[in-house]
């Protein structure tokens, strides 16, 4: 009955403390876990900014070069 049960709630089981209100297991390193994750997520955006800002003047340059021939 026991290996019915665990089959069926499966890795559940853990969680079950937590769901009932019981103490939250606490990552000492979650803080700088987060820290690291937002320092990455402001690094993609510069980069993504940055590139932009080259194909955007990429473009001026064609445009630019496209009025120059008429």
């Amino acid at each position: 009955m026991d290996f019915v049960m665990k089959q069926a709630l499966g890795g559940a089981t853990k969680d079950m403390g937590k769901m009932l209100g019981g103490e939250e297991e606490k990552d000492p390193d979650a803080q700088k876990k987060e820290e690291e994750r937002q320092e990455a997520l402001r690094q993609q955006e510069e980069e993504g900014k940055a590139k932009h800002a080259r194909m955007e003047a990429g473009r001026g340059k064609v445009r630019q070069q496209i009025r120059d021939k008429d």
